[in-house]
C-alpha cells in the first residue's frame, strides 16, 4: 500500500498539513485493514558507499532523539511495555545485519504536543482535518523513545546520520496495534564513547579477576579460577542518559567456589554472604534440608542466611526461584510449634523484600513452587484500572497455578483485586516507568506458617494471600480491597467466619490474626469474601464456638428435611380436600384462617421440594423465580400463623365488645399482601439477591435457589420470623393464662384431673404447631446441644403439615362426624347421622342428652363479617355459661379433651347452673353478624 511521504524541502504550513493527512492515512489503514499482522518499513534508495578516509571499517556511535505514535484496535488501551516491545520488533526488522545495531533503548511517556491547526493560515482548511486528529487521538498514544545505535560500517558519520533518519520513519503493524513516526521527530546525532579501561575484580570465594579494555557494548571473558573450561563475562554496557560507557557487574554464574562448603546447616553460620556465592549458598541450603532435624537453631540460621541474600543489591529470577524454595520446603514440613512462631515475621517479611528486589524487564514476573507463589508486576499508571491476582489452581504440594488480570477472578482459589484508587501509589507523576512502583502479590499454600496462640474457638480456614505496593504504605483506603478465599474445610455448620489480617506486632512480637480494617461481604459454604482498607496478608478465620456438622449429619438432616416436607405436603393435601369438601366445616372464620395456612405451607413444601431439581438447570432467571416463590411463601405461611394468633387472642381474651368489619378479606390483604410487599422491595433494590449456591459434588443438595446476601436474608428473613414468633410466643401464654383463670372459676377439682390435664397438654402441642413455635428451635442451636436443636428443627418443622392433619382431622370429633356422614354407607352413615343430631331424626329413636362438648360450643368462632363476643355454634344447641363449660380442647373444639363432673356422670342429661362471676358482664342477648 502507498505511503504518505512528505519532501524536506516543503513550506512549514504545508509540512503540517501533509503530516496530519500522513496521520489520517495510517489511522484508516490501522482501521481498515483485516489483515492479523504486516509489517511496513520504509524503501530505501541505496546510497552510494563512502569509505572513511583510510579505507578501514569504523565503529561510531549515534544517540537517537525520537517521537512516535502508537495507534490501536484494543479494547485496552496499550501501556509502556506494549510501546517498548513494538518498537524493540521495529529495530529489528529495519536494522538488519551488523552494520547497525541497537545495543539500548528507552522508551517513556510523551506529553500532548500543541495543534498545528491553530494557526491562522490554515484555519480554512483545518476543520476537517482537526476532527479527524480528534479522533486519531482517541485512539492513538504519544511515546519519547531515546536509543544508542552501533554503526560498524565505511561510510562517514554524516551518510550514517542521513541514513538512520531516513530510516526511522514511516507505520509499522504487528496484530492490533501499529505505530508511526514522522520524519521531523527524528533526531540523530554522532557521539564518542569511551572503552571500558582495564578493570580488576577481587573476590572472597570464587577469585581475582582481570578485565582487560573492552569497547562499548561488547562483553570480556576470562577463565575462572576453580574451574578454567568455564569463562566469567563482564559486559560494559552504555548509559543512555548520560551517554557513557560503563562497566557492567561480573557475571560469575559459570564459576566453581575457591573451597566447598559445609555439608550441615550449623556450621553455614561462619559463612559470609557475597553476590557470588549467593545462589551456591541457597542451592547448598536446599541441598542439606531433606537430611536436617528443623530444630530452632537451625531454623534461626536458614532464615538469617536467607535475609542476607535478599539484602544483596540485585536479586536474579534463579536465586528467587531458590530461595522460595527453601521457604517451601519449611513450610509443608507443617511445623507448629513454638520454634515456628518466631520464625514467622521473619519469613513474610524476606519474601516481601526479596520480590521487590528480583530483576525483570518485562512487565510483570513469577516465582511459582510447590505452595508457594510470588509475583511482581509494574504497571503503567496511566492505564491503571484496577489489578487481579488469583490463585486458578492448586492440590497441596503440586499443581499451583497462578494469573494476573484486569477484572475481578469469576473462579479462583484465592483471589486479590486492587481497586483504581491505587493509581496514587503508582508514582504517576513520573513519565520515566523505572520510577513506577512495583506490586507484589503473594500465596502460601500451608496453614502451619500463620499460628496465633491468643487464638482459642478459632482457627484458619483458608490459605493466605497478601497484596502491597513497593515504598508504599497502603491504609484506610476509601474503595476498599476485595479479597476473595476459598474454604479449605467447607462450612457446612455455617460456622461464624471472620476477615483478618497478618499482624506483625500482635503477641509481642511474634504475630497474629487482627480483624481491624476487614469486614466480610458475604459467605456461603465454599467461599468468604472479604473488603479490607489497607494491604497486607490476608486469611479467613472460622469460629469454633458452634459446633460444625460434619458431611454425615448434614446429609441426614438434609434427607430429613425432605422426607419430612413430602409427607407433610401429602396430609396437608387431605387436610384441604376434607375441609374445602365438606361445606359445614368450612362456615367459621377459624376453618378459614387454617385453609389458608394449609395452602401457604404446601406451596411452601412443594418450592422446596423441587428447588433442586429446578436449580440443576442452570437457568438463571428459573432460578430467581424458585427462590423468590420459596421466600414468599415461606413470608405467606408465618404471616398465616400470626394470623392465628391474633383469632385466639380475640376469641378467648378480648371475648366481648370486638367488631372487625370483613374480617377475613382483611386477613387475606395480610396473609397474602405482607410477603408480596417485602419480596416487592427485595427485587426493586437488586432481583440478584436471588441466585443459584454454591455447587459441591460432596453434598448433592448444594445446588439450591435461594438468598444470596446475608444482609437481605437476616433483614427479610431471620427478623421477620423472629418478630412472628415473639407475637406468637405473646399470644400462646395470653391465652393459657386465659384458660387457667377461667378453669380456676369452677368449684371443686374432677376427679379426672390428670385425663384433663393431659388432654390439655395435647391440645396444647396442637397449638404449639398452629402457631409455628417449633421455628424457634434453630434459635436455640448453639453450643454442646446445637444438633439436637438442629434434628428436633428439622423432624418438627418439616412435619408441620402432618400435625396440622392428626390435630385438626383425626382427634377433632366434628371432622370425624361429617366424614362419616360424608363418606360412609349404610347403616354406618345412619347411626351416625342420628347421633350427631341428637333430637331422634327417625321416629321411635330415643332422644339423646346434648354433648356440653360439642364442636358447636366452641368459643372462638368467629363469622366472615366480623367477631362477636358470643358464638351461635350449632343452630340448635343452647348456650352454657363459659365459667363452667370451657377445657382447653375447645380452642380446637375437642370435645373428649372436656371430661364431666362428678354430677354430670351420674346425671348426663342434666344441666348445672352457676352464679354469674361477678367479674363478667355479660349482655343480656347474644349477637351475630352475619
Amino acid at each position: 500500500m502507498k505511503r504518505f511521504t512528505c519532501s524536506p524541502g516543503q513550506h512549514s504550513s504545508g509540512k503540517a498539513l501533509c503530516t496530519l493527512m500522513a496521520a489520517a492515512h495510517v489511522f484508516l489503514l490501522a482501521a481498515g485493514s483485516s489483515e492479523a499482522s504486516s509489517t511496513r518499513a520504509p524503501t530505501l534508495a541505496p546510497l552510494p558507499p563512502t569509505s572513511s578516509a583510510n579505507g578501514t571499517v569504523l565503529v561510531s556511535f549515534f544517540s537517537i532523539d525520537m517521537n512516535f505514535s502508537l495507534f490501536y484496535k484494543t479494547e485496552r488501551a496499550p501501556d509502556y511495555y506494549d510501546a517498548r516491545n513494538l518498537l524493540g520488533n521495529w529495530f529489528r526488522i529495519v536494522f538488519t545485519g551488523e552494520e547497525l545495531v541497537v545495543p539500548n533503548f528507552k522508551v517513556s511517556s510523551n506529553y500532548p504536543q500543541s495543534n498545528v491547526c491553530n494557526r491562522p493560515r490554515l484555519l480554512t482548511c483545518c476543520v476537517f482535518l482537526c476532527e479527524l486528529k480528534v479522533k486519531l487521538k482517541q485512539m492513538s498514544q504519544s511515546y519519547i523513545c531515546k536509543a544508542i545505535i552501533k554503526a560498524t560500517s565505511l561510510e562517514t558519520q554524516e551518510v550514517l546520520s542521513l541514513k538512520i533518519k531516513q530510516t526511522l520513519n514511516g507505520t509499522y503493524e504487528e496484530g492490533l496495534l501499529s505505530l508511526y513516526v514522522e520524519p521531523e521527530d527524528v533526531a540523530v546525532k554522532p557521539i564518542a564513547l569511551m572503552d571500558c579501561p582495564e578493570s580488576f575484580s577481587h573476590t572472597t570465594y570464587k577469585g581475582n579477576y582481570s578485565w582487560p579494555v573492552t569497547k562499548p557494548a561488547a562483553k570480556a571473558e576470562v577463565s575462572c579460577r576453580k574451574n578454567p573450561l568455564q569463562s566469567a563475562e563482564r559486559s560494559c554496557g552504555i548509559n543512555i542518559e548520560l551517554e557513557q560507557a560503563f562497566w557492567r557487574k561480573p557475571d560469575l554464574t559459570e564459576c566453581r567456589l575457591l573451597e566447598e562448603l559445609p555439608n550441615n546447616i550449623l556450621d553455614l553460620q561462619d559463612i559470609m554472604i557475597t553476590e557470588e556465592n549467593a545462589q551456591e549458598v541457597a542451592e547448598q541450603i536446599l541441598f542439606l534440608l531433606p537430611n536436617t532435624t528443623l530444630q530452632m537453631e537451625e531454623l534461626e540460621i536458614i532464615t538469617s542466611k536467607v535475609s542476607e541474600i535478599v539484602r544483596l543489591a540485585d536479586v536474579s529470577v534463579a536465586l528467587a526461584e531458590s530461595i522460595l524454595s527453601i521457604l517451601n520446603y519449611i513450610l509443608l514440613q507443617e511445623i507448629e510449634d513454638e520454634n515456628m512462631r518466631k520464625v514467622t515475621n521473619s519469613i513474610l517479611k524476606t519474601t516481601e523484600e526479596m520480590g521487590y528486589k528480583v530483576t525483570y524487564t518485562e512487565r510483570n514476573t513469577s516465582v511459582i513452587t510447590t505452595s508457594m507463589a510470588l509475583l511482581v508486576t509494574r504497571p503503567d499508571p496511566s492505564t491503571f484500572g484496577g489489578l487481579a491476582f488469583g490463585v486458578t489452581s492448586y492440590n497441596r504440594g503440586l499443581d499451583l497455578k497462578i494469573d494476573i488480570q484486569e477484572s475481578p477472578f469469576k473462579e479462583a482459589l484465592a483471589s486479590v483485586f486492587l481497586p483504581e484508587s491505587l493509581k496514587k501509589f503508582l508514582g504517576i507523576k513520573h513519565s520515566d516507568p523505572e520510577k513506577h512502583s512495583k506490586i507484589q502479590f503473594n500465596f502460601f499454600g500451608t496453614t502451619s506458617l500463620f499460628v496465633d496462640d491468643s487464638l482459642t474457638k478459632e482457627r484458619l480456614n483458608t490459605y493466605v494471600v497478601s497484596a502491597s505496593i513497593e515504598n508504599a504504605s497502603v491504609q484506610t483506603l476509601k474503595e476498599p480491597v476485595t479479597i476473595t478465599l476459598q474454604h479449605i474445610d467447607h462450612n457446612t455448620g455455617n460456622a461464624a467466619v471472620h476477615c483478618v489480617f497478618w499482624d506483625f506486632q500482635k503477641n509481642n512480637g511474634l504475630g497474629g490474626w487482627n480483624t481491624s480494617g476487614c469486614e466480610m461481604d458475604s459467605t456461603d459454604r465454599n467461599y468468604t469474601i472479604c473488603f479490607c482498607n489497607h494491604l497486607t496478608h490476608f486469611g479467613v478465620l472460622l469460629d469454633l464456638a458452634r459446633t460444625e456438622i460434619n458431611t454425615t449429619q448434614d446429609r441426614i438432616l438434609t434427607l430429613i428435611s425432605y422426607a419430612g416436607c413430602g409427607a407433610s405436603s401429602l396430609f396437608l393435601c387431605i387436610t384441604l380436600v376434607t375441609y374445602l369438601a365438606l361445606e359445614k366445616l368450612r362456615r367459621d372464620n377459624p376453618a378459614k384462617l387454617l385453609l389458608n395456612l394449609c395452602a401457604a405451607l404446601l406451596m411452601l413444601n412443594v418450592v422446596f421440594l423441587t428447588n433442586s431439581w429446578l436449580a440443576s438447570f442452570n437457568q438463571p432467571a428459573l432460578c430467581i423465580t424458585v427462590a423468590v416463590l420459596l421466600h414468599y411463601f415461606l413470608l405467606a405461611a408465618f404471616t398465616w400463623m400470626c394470623l392465628e394468633s391474633v383469632q385466639f387472642y380475640l376469641a378467648l381474651v378480648k371475648v366481648f365488645n370486638v367488631y372487625v368489619p370483613k374480617y377475613i378479606l382483611k386477613c387475606s390483604i395480610a396473609g397474602w399482601g405482607i410477603p408480596a410487599l417485602v419480596i416487592s422491595t427485595v427485587l426493586i433494590i437488586n432481583k440478584d439477591f436471588y441466585g443459584d449456591g454454591a455447587l459441591s459434588e460432596s453434598n448433592p443438595f448444594s445446588s439450591f435457589c435461594w438468598i444470596q446476601e446475608n444482609t437481605v436474608f437476616y433483614i427479610s428473613v431471620v427478623a421477620y420470623i423472629f418478630l412472628i414468633l415473639l407475637i406468637n410466643a405473646a399470644m400462646f401464654i395470653t391465652v393459657l393464662l386465659q384458660i387457667h383463670s377461667m378453669k380456676s372459676r369452677t368449684h371443686k377439682r374432677s376427679r379426672f384431673w390428670k385425663r384433663s390435664f393431659l388432654q390439655d397438654l395435647k391440645s396444647a402441642f396442637s397449638l404449639m404447631f398452629l402457631l409455628g413455635l417449633t421455628w424457634s428451635f434453630v434459635f436455640f442451636a448453639w453450643g454442646a446441644v446445637r444438633i439436637l436443636f438442629l434434628y428436633l428443627f428439622s423432624i418438627f418443622n418439616t412435619l408441620q403439615g402432618f400435625f396440622i392433619f392428626v390435630f385438626h382431622c383425626l382427634m377433632k370429633e366434628e371432622v370425624v362426624k361429617q366424614c362419616r356422614v360424608h363418606f360412609c354407607w349404610g347403616r354406618c352413615q345412619r347411626s351416625n347421622y342420628s347421633d350427631w343430631n341428637g333430637s331422634g331424626a327417625a321416629a321411635g329413636s330415643t332422644p339423646r342428652c346434648l354433648n356440653p362438648n360439642s364442636p358447636s360450643q366452641a368459643m372462638w368462632n368467629l363469622n366472615s363479617n366480623g367477631t362477636s363476643s358470643m358464638f351461635n355454634g350449632s343452630d340448635f344447641l343452647p348456650r352454657t355459661s363459659p365459667d363452667r363449660h370451657f377445657r382447653m380442647a375447645e380452642v380446637h373444639s375437642n370435645p373428649s379433651a372436656l371430661l364431666p363432673e362428678e354430677a354430670e356422670t351420674k346425671h348426663p342429661c342434666s344441666q348445672r347452673i352457676f352464679p354469674m362471676d361477678p367479674g363478667l358482664h355479660y349482655p343480656p342477648k347474644a349477637t351475630f353478624l352475619h
